[in-house]
């Protein structure tokens, strides 16, 4: 069995991914003055900058082709992306637009590093 860990900051940002879905379910309901209260309290909980916080931590994470031809990497730095890559020597330009055409799946983690 393979056990995941996520991190205080990756589940609390989750927890705030569903709080907005949540106030977008509730937006589509009939006005109602106990609705509405629940939107303010939602929104003044999203709104507090320190929420903000958990997004803007750097993350990153790496693929490897099957066969280690090369890795490309991924910094999240707010929203600024930065992809780097390595490869060997005798690897050839169509080896590496082919495994990129197909897509590389790349699983984010608080803080880590680039290539």
């Amino acid at each position: 069995m393979t056990t995941l860990q996520f991190s205080t900051d990756q589940r609390h940002a989750a927890t705030l991914e569903l709080l907005a879905e949540v106030r977008e379910f509730l937006m589509r309901w009939p006005p109602h003055a106990l609705t509405r209260e629940m939107l303010t309290r939602i929104d003044d909980h999203l709104a507090d900058p320190t929420h903000k916080l958990v997004h803007r931590s750097p993350r990153s994470g790496c693929s490897k082709t099957a066969h280690q031809f090369f890795t490309v990497s991924l910094l999240l730095e707010g929203d600024t992306a930065t992809i780097g890559m390595r490869a060997g020597k005798d690897v050839a330009p169509e080896t590496i637009i082919e495994s990129l055409n197909q897509g590389l799946t790349i699983e984010l983690q608080t803080g880590g590093k680039h290539l």
